[in-house]
């Protein structure tokens, strides 16, 4: 990994610290598309996404909530999030950024970084 994409994962670690302490997600240093906000139904669940950037920097911080309000992991959460993004925002292929996802204390909404 090279010195950009380390100082570009610790700036963007940065916008997002705290997250995991808040019963809401922060996303107030996020840009946010209107146009990928989604409602759809995976394995039985519905779920509402909303996608995010930070201009000119990478990955898709895509926002995820189970319409239930029930907990969920993160796999699930990334198995929602990687299908709906990818054809929408997506002209490279897909990456994960594990290293940038985050949760709300109850695991009730996740933010799931996608690199593209």
């Amino acid at each position: 990994m090279n010195t950009m994409s380390l100082c570009t994962g610790a700036l963007l670690g940065l916008f997002m610290v705290g997250c995991a302490t808040q019963d809401k997600l922060d996303t107030s240093r996020l840009t946010r598309f209107d146009e990928y906000h989604a409602n759809l139904e995976a394995n039985g669940a519905r779920y509402t996404l909303d996608a995010y950037i930070i201009p000119f920097y990478q990955p898709f911080f895509i926002t995820v909530e189970r319409d239930d309000g029930k907990p969920m992991e993160l796999a699930e959460a990334a198995a929602v999030a990687q299908p709906y993004i990818v054809p929408r925002g997506c002209t490279q292929p897909a990456a994960r950024r594990p290293d940038l996802d985050r949760s709300n204390a109850a695991k009730t909404q996740w933010i799931v970084d996608i690199e593209c």
